[in-house]
């Protein structure tokens, strides 16, 4: 079979119009061109598909199921045509960017779905890392860009603040203080204390430890972990408690309890880090949707 796209064109004209002479006038064609090509049609398909007198045209019960078909190839060849021009219109290419997995719970699969509407041939390749060894693949150029916990960055790393979040606590559902509205260091300060590792994430680490250190405390530190969520299963299995940034309870963990810290001045800053001296056109784009993100979130 070899059906045309004009043929099928030529058809749903025909079968809107239910008249030939309209149908060719809409076409900008001669009426035999049309008859030529309804018949051609039909000894394709090898099925009638109008019933036509002199003074009558009308759908045959195959012609209006062909109609529908014709109508939905049409479509998707048309918007496949949108796509293909949109993807050569756009920039292309491999982007690797790394990411710490609480980026998970800060937008980053919004950013992404917006990443491919607006340009459809940027793929991006996710790997995890910690801050740390994602600023090494940077200067290694094993990453174009990456999201990281905010530390001390050196000199040709370029930065974009992602987010600034309060640090909260973050209890087992049965723990005594859990029925409290707010919380104070010097509540938590007598309690095991989950945390990220120091090796893991030392910039982090001694943000938190700082903020006991100033209020004159000094934190019991039970347990040291590598990810977000073994700090979360192991408060809501009651091994302790732990300080968390607000962004986490944007993935509706039930198990945890979550409350205001009244004396924790310091915030969790996130950032998303490049290298400036590296040209790449994809990666610029990327992080042009990522800073739109942001700004979008501020307002």
């Amino acid at each position: 079979m070899a059906l045309t796209f004009r043929q099928l064109r030529y058809f749903l004209v025909l079968a809107e119009d239910l008249h030939f002479g309209r149908a060719a006038k809409r076409l900008h064609i001669s009426q035999p061109p049309l008859s030529a090509s309804l018949r051609q049609l039909e000894e394709e398909l090898e099925v009638k598909l109008l019933e036509r007198s002199s003074k009558h045209v009308a759908l045959t019960p195959a012609g209006e199921v062909f109609q529908r078909e014709a109508r939905r190839l049409l479509e998707n060849l048309e918007a496949s045509q949108n796509l293909v021009q949109r993807i050569a219109s756009s920039a292309s290419g491999v982007v690797r960017m790394g990411f710490t997995p609480a980026m998970i719970f800060r937008q980053l699969p919004a950013m992404l779905r917006q990443l491919e509407d607006a340009h459809p041939g940027i793929e991006v390749q996710l790997i995890e890392r910690n801050s740390a060894e994602q600023l090494a693949a940077l200067q290694a150029r094993q990453l174009d860009l990456a999201f990281i916990h905010a530390m001390p960055l050196p000199d040709g790393i370029a930065s974009l603040p992602i987010a600034d979040d309060p640090f909260l606590a973050c209890l087992p559902p049965h723990h005594p203080l859990a029925s409290r509205r707010s919380l104070t260091l010097r509540d938590l300060a007598g309690e095991p204390l989950i945390m990220f590792s120091r090796n893991l994430a030392p910039h982090y680490y001694d943000r938190i430890i700082s903020q006991f250190h100033l209020a004159g405390l000094e934190p019991q530190i039970r347990h040291q972990v590598t990810h977000w969520l073994t700090i979360m299963a192991l408060v809501a299995h009651g091994m302790g408690v732990s300080l968390v940034p607000k962004a986490l309870t944007g993935a509706r963990f039930r198990q945890e309890v979550f409350l205001p810290i009244d004396d924790a001045p310091a915030h969790h800053q996130s950032l998303c880090i490049w290298p400036r001296d590296q040209p790449n056109p994809s990666r610029d784009l990327v992080i042009e949707v990522i800073a739109a993100n942001v700004e979008s979130g501020k307002s």
